[in-house]
């Protein structure tokens, strides 16, 4: 025959994503097809579900194909057989090929648009011997998309040749929306069954099940630009409920700098207006009191029925109420009839969403089916209909259990600015607060200044809406409320307030000197009119100074903080106050008189349940060197932020968390620790936290002897932290490249390393780091014969570890003083070292150290069998913690002695990659694929694909065997 059908050979214009199992149903039905078996396939899904692209996909691939394609069209479901003639108008010259009463009664058919009941039978078979004749040449596909929207005749017709494709070269795929039955013919009102009938009876169905997120990803991914922000990018997944054509069309709505993440989205996201027209096509059919009931559902966060009962019931008593139009006065001589009251609404006005599958009754909850309906709806209703419904709902929702959802109807329902239904509204922020946790109560107290008519008091709530949106780290929201308030401030007490709320931001994500300059001159303002907001912007300053490394900066604002605390104050303001001091007067290295008043900040932080003090205490315990109540208080804090929404302070407490870790040995939740520090801080906009996380991974590769990884960290925390004058973790970094030189045995470096620190001033060191790092400085003095800057530096540290008593600290001062002696008085401090140790228990990178640095000195001391008891200890401990360099040390040591190592050169997990060390030793302890993939920020594909290999090298065969060979 001639060709005289359309092909379809042109390139996807979009790419499928997450429909690999249509794709495999469709290529069989080709595939049947081709081999002569014939095959048909309904696809049903809801609107955007992307069953035309399926079908376009079908028709690109369906090569060597004659290719007929429909789809159906509402303005002609009324004309019988209207869409079998545009189906078949391609092939129509085939039809000569049939008998003549086949080909006669086919095409007056398609000419008049019906035939006799009579004649059916007739007319089905004459179609289903022209596919056969097409088809004869080569392999034929029939698109029939929106198959619901045919006239019934047509569907019949095609539906009866569908069925009876065995045996031909034909592939029928039909599309339709779901839950679309089989419509009842106008002709024939007894066929068809609404929703609960097949729309092609005998057809096998496939319904296309929303995206999973991943796909969504995907699809996101092919059409975005490069730079949408990964927050709006998860911002549009999770609104999107998996519909690729959602998804897109909250994507085209969206200016440059929403892409970007520099405004914030539209609430809600816009569905696009063919989505939209097509998710509320079922929904406009419906009675007017199921519309009713489903609108107020839709704006409903958890749409109880008799609640939207009550509501419905309301919005009609708040109707009658309105003045009645003006009627003619009735006659004096008719008699009065009251007009019908309408039935009561109850749970059976539902019935008919029910039957279309538009929502179900899941108790007293209404679920809807479709969660993009809900948008659908309250987009698609007027604005006067929208705001009574709001209305009504206020009407009902409990304030007290339940103050966001009532906030949010009786803001929405408003019809100007309130001062009492603004107060109404503040005080539901407040319990929503208690309840639910900064972020709502931020939504609540924005809707409450909208609705305010005194520019003060929207001042006031805008603010605090600003701030507690900061607190749940949410920092772009956070700076557009901020830049809402501060035109409207004209108090001096209101503009400072403003600038404590935005310097508190910078604070986070600027240059720490600058923030700390900011800060003091704030808490300067503030004292006349506020101590504790004066004493709040304070210890901001001293802490940004404290973290650029300033203890002049870090003085001038604690010396004017301290004095605002009286006795009486709170715990938490005394807290504060000893926190400030005793950092002031550790800096200038008076530990003695720094001591008490840090240990009472400890004693106070028992009562404290905010997340930022119980951080500061877990500062002091650092300075006492109590590194099992640093890990306590620290994982307190980082719960407590998690628990009570303050996501802005869950990055400094991980920051500091990941110190008691390191040096006790916990290098997985160490390094874990730390990456969640680093995620947490980007995703909050806390650059700076993220360079601190950043140099602990950094000492974390250290200690494990990850050279490469290790110097990459280091380069990239000096660039960041010399951008923002971080001296912290500056120095971090500077003393995580010094022990890494250390344990390669190079002595010079690490000590030309840590001797800068010495006079490295405020953006590039840190007083406390240089106190920490004099146990490595003091070892590395003493390798390079510099005894005079070695006998300095352990002075100091002498000075501060007798001060604090802690047994961790006295370890590593009596082991320098072991350094700098010699003889039997070396081998006595080294010895009370190791008691030391085993009384602290909780710093075995450093007890392991200790034991190597002594049996080293055994060994030259002609000690060998004193020395190899503290070696293989040593090694035993570096092996279970993957500490490859210093491993290496240690059997140095040990062959020196000519003494017989324990097992391989190399430790049983020498040969992994440093992320497969770090996947055994979780796996080791438990973890699951999926908690190592949340632990580590990977797939647990990835985590599986790694465990593969980790078994493969150690020669293991499961879990079990490796939890034995690491435990």
């Amino acid at each position: 025959m001639s060709n005289v059908t359309e092909r379809y050979t042109e390139p996807l214009s979009v790419r499928l994503r997450g429909r690999d199992a249509e794709q495999r149903i469709l290529a069989d039905a080709l595939g049947d097809a081709r081999s002569g078996r014939g095959a048909s396939v309904l696809l049903t899904g809801g609107p955007g579900r992307g069953k035309s692209i399926l079908l376009e996909h079908t028709r690109n691939t369906a090569r060597g194909f004659t290719v007929l394609h429909m789809g159906g069209v509402a303005d002609e479901a009324d004309f019988p057989l209207s869409g079998l003639q545009r189906l078949l108008r391609p092939v129509e010259s085939v039809l000569d090929r049939l008998p003549a009463p086949r080909r006669d009664l086919l095409h007056e058919a398609l000419t008049r648009g019906g035939i006799a009941d009579t004649d059916r039978f007739a007319l089905y078979t004459a179609l289903l011997e022209l596919l056969s004749e097409v088809s004869a040449d080569q392999p034929l596909l029939l698109c029939v998309d929106d198959a619901d929207l045919l006239d019934c005749a047509s569907l019949d017709a095609l539906a009866f040749a569908a069925r009876r494709l065995t045996g031909t070269h034909v592939a029928a795929v039909f599309t339709a929306g779901e839950g679309r039955g089989k419509p009842a013919s106008a002709d024939r009102p007894g066929i068809g069954e609404g929703a609960g009938s097949s729309l092609v009876p005998g057809v096998p169905e496939h319904v296309l099940a929303p995206l999973e997120d991943r796909a969504v990803h995907d699809v996101l991914t092919d059409r975005a630009p490069a730079h949408l922000s990964s927050s709006v990018r998860a911002a549009l997944v999770r609104a999107a409920h998996g519909n690729p054509a959602a998804v897109l069309g909250f994507l085209a709505a969206l200016t440059t700098e929403q892409v970007q993440g520099d405004q914030p989205l539209p609430e809600p996201l816009p569905l696009a207006g063919r989505l939209r027209s097509a998710l509320l096509t079922p929904y406009r059919e419906l009675p007017e009191r199921a519309r009713q009931l489903l609108l107020l559902g839709a704006l409903s966060a958890e749409p109880r029925i008799h609640l939207l009962l009550d509501a419905a019931h309301g919005s009609a008593a708040s109707a009658s109420d309105q003045p009645a139009p003006s009627r003619p006065a009735p006659s004096p001589d008719a008699a009065a009839e009251p007009a019908p009251a309408p039935p009561a609404l109850t749970v059976s006005a539902l019935e008919a969403a029910e039957e279309r599958g538009l929502v179900r009754v899941d108790g007293d909850t209404l679920v809807f089916v479709n969660p993009l309906l809900r948008e659908a709806i309250s987009q698609g209703t007027p604005a006067g209909r929208l705001r009574g419904a709001h209305r009504a709902l206020s009407g009902v929702t409990d304030r007290e259990y339940a103050p966001v959802e009532f906030a949010r109807h009786a803001a929405y329902g408003a019809e100007a600015p309130d001062a009492g239904l603004a107060d109404q509204i503040a005080a539901a922020a407040r319990r929503a607060k208690r309840l639910e946790g900064p972020l709502p109560a931020s939504h609540t107290n924005e809707r409450a200044a909208a609705l305010t008519p005194d520019p003060d008091e929207r001042t006031c709530r805008l603010a605090t809406a600003s701030f507690e949106s900061y607190l749940a780290g949410d920092s772009v929201r956070a700076a557009r409320l901020l830049g809402q308030a501060r035109p409207l401030a004209v108090s001096d007490r209101r503009r400072a307030v403003v600038d404590l709320i935005e310097a508190e931001f910078e604070m986070r994500d600027s240059n720490a000197i600058d923030a700390a300059e900011r800060l003091y001159s704030v808490g300067l303002d503030l004292v006349p009119h506020d101590r504790n907001l004066a004493l709040r912007a304070l210890v901001r300053s001293a802490d940004s100074a404290s973290f650029a490394g300033d203890p002049v900066r870090h003085a001038k604002a604690s010396d004017l903080a301290v004095p605002l605390v009286r006795p009486d104050d709170s715990a938490s303001m005394r807290l504060t106050a000893a926190y400030l001091e005793g950092c002031t007067i550790s800096f200038r290295g008076d530990y003695v008189n720094s001591t008490p008043l840090l240990r009472e900040a400890v004693r106070l932080s028992h009562e404290m349940t905010a997340p930022s003090e119980m951080v500061w205490a877990g500062i002091c315990g650092l300075r006492l060197g109590d590194t099992p109540y640093v890990r306590t208080i620290t994982s307190r804090a980082v719960e407590a932020a998690r628990s009570r929404g303050e996501h802005a302070f869950v990055p400094p407490a991980l920051s500091f968390l990941v110190f008691s870790e390191f040096w006790s040995g916990r290098f997985p939740s160490a390094a874990g620790t730390a990456l969640a520090g680093l995620r947490t801080s980007r995703e909050s906009g806390q650059s700076i936290w993220a360079t601190q996380n950043l140099a602990s991974l950094a000492m974390i590769a250290a200690i494990q002897g990850d050279v490469d990884t290790c110097r990459i960290r280091a380069r990239a925390v000096t660039a960041q932290a010399g951008e923002n004058s971080l001296g912290l973790p500056s120095a971090l970094a500077a003393w995580a490249l010094a022990v890494l030189e250390l344990s390669r045995g190079n002595a010079a470096e690490a000590f030309f390393r840590l001797r800068s620190l010495v006079h490295a001033g405020p953006g590039h060191g840190h007083p406390t780091m240089r106190l920490l790092t004099a146990p490595h400085f003091v070892e590395a003095a003493v390798r390079m014969g510099e005894t005079e800057w070695a006998s300095a530096s352990q002075a100091g540290y002498r000075r501060w570890a007798d001060a604090v008593a802690s047994p961790s600290t006295l370890a590593l001062a009596a082991r320098g003083d072991g350094l700098l002696a010699t003889g039997d008085e070396a081998a006595d401090h080294f010895e009370t070292a190791l008691a030391l140790h085993r009384t602290g228990g909780d710093d075995d990178v450093e007890h392991a150290r200790t034991q190597l640095i002594f049996g080293a000195f055994l060994r030259r001391a002609r000690l060998p069998g004193r020395a190899r008891e503290h070696l293989y200890n040593a090694l035993e401990t570096f092996e279970r913690f993957g500490a490859r360099l210093w491993v290496r040390q240690t059997r140095a040591e040990l062959r020196a002695i000519g003494t017989a190592e324990r097992g391989p050169e190399t430790p049983a997990t020498g040969e992994l990659t440093a992320q497969q060390q770090q996947i055994a030793r979780l796996v080791a302890e438990g973890a699951t694929n999926r908690e190592v993939a949340a632990h580590m920020f990977i797939s647990p594909r990835t985590v599986e694909h790694h465990l593969r290999g980790i078994f493969r090298k150690l020669n293991i065969r499961s879990r079990v065997d490796l939890a034995r060979l690491l435990n």
